[in-house]
C-alpha cells in the first residue's frame, strides 16, 4: 500500500469518526447529514403545501359613492393571498381618519368606520341583485376581485374634509389562538380624496379618487 493509499484510509477513519469529542460520542458526519435532510424535507413541504402568509389587497382610483349624512362607499379590491394556504375573510370594514395635523380644531369626526353591508358585480351598483356580505376565501397563490359596498356605522359625518386616511380592516381567524378567536388585520391603506366628489354628492354615482383624473363618466 502506497502513502496516498495509507493518508485516503486515515482521512476516511476521520470522516467516521463522531462529530463531538468523547468516549460516548454517537453524532457522526452521515447522521448530522440525514438530520439536515429531514429538516429540510420537512421545511420545504410547510413551506410549499401548509404555509400561511400574509393577505395583500389592492384598489384603484375608482369607486361608487353617495355623500350623505350617512356615506355609502362602493370600492373595488383585488384580494391576494401570495402563499400555499387559503386565507378566510370573515368580514371588512373602513376606517377614514382625519391627519392628526388637521384633526385640531375640526368640527368634523376625526374617524369615520365604515361597515361591509353587501357585495356587487361592479364599481357601478345598476339595476344587479344585492348580495349582502358573507365570508369567503381566498385560495393559495389566488387573487379574488371584490367590490365592496360600505356604510357609515352612524349618522353625522358627510366626510366633505378630505382627504382622509383610509384603512381597510379584514376580519380574519388567529393562526395560532384557540378555536373561534379572530383579529382584524390592516390589509390595506391609501389616501381618499372625499373633496374631489362635487357633483352630486348625495347620488351614489362613479367617482374618482385620483385628484389629476378630472371626471370617471357615467
Amino acid at each position: 500500500m502506497g502513502a496516498s493509499d495509507g493518508s485516503r484510509v486515515t482521512w476516511g477513519m476521520q470522516l467516521a469518526l463522531p462529530v463531538f469529542d468523547g468516549k460516548d460520542a454517537w453524532i457522526t458526519p452521515g447522521l448530522s447529514i440525514s438530520i439536515l435532510a429531514l429538516f429540510f424535507t420537512v421545511l420545504s413541504f410547510w413551506w410549499i403545501h401548509v404555509r400561511r402568509g400574509r393577505l395583500r389587497c389592492y384598489t384603484s382610483h375608482a369607486y361608487s359613492g353617495a355623500f350623505s349624512s350617512r356615506p355609502i362607499l362602493v370600492l373595488s379590491f383585488a384580494f391576494h393571498n401570495p402563499a400555499p394556504a387559503p386565507i378566510a375573510v370573515l368580514d371588512l370594514r373602513l376606517q377614514l381618519s382625519l391627519p392628526e395635523d388637521r384633526s385640531i380644531g375640526k368640527s368634523a369626526e376625526p374617524s369615520v368606520t365604515l361597515r361591509w353591508i353587501a357585495s356587487h358585480s361592479s364599481i357601478y351598483p345598476k339595476n344587479e341583485t344585492r348580495e349582502y356580505m358573507s365570508a369567503f376565501a381566498v385560495d393559495g397563490r389566488k387573487i379574488v376581485e371584490k367590490f365592496i359596498e360600505f356604510q357609515a356605522e352612524s349618522s353625522g359625518s358627510s366626510l366633505n374634509d378630505g382627504p382622509y386616511r383610509a384603512t381597510v380592516e379584514a376580519l380574519i381567524p388567529s393562526r395560532w389562538s384557540k378555536r373561534n378567536s379572530h383579529r382584524w388585520r390592516e390589509v390595506a391603506s391609501f389616501a381618499f380624496n372625499s373633496q374631489l366628489a362635487q357633483d352630486d354628492r348625495s347620488r351614489l354615482i362613479p367617482r374618482s379618487n385620483d385628484p389629476d383624473f378630472d371626471r370617471v363618466g357615467e
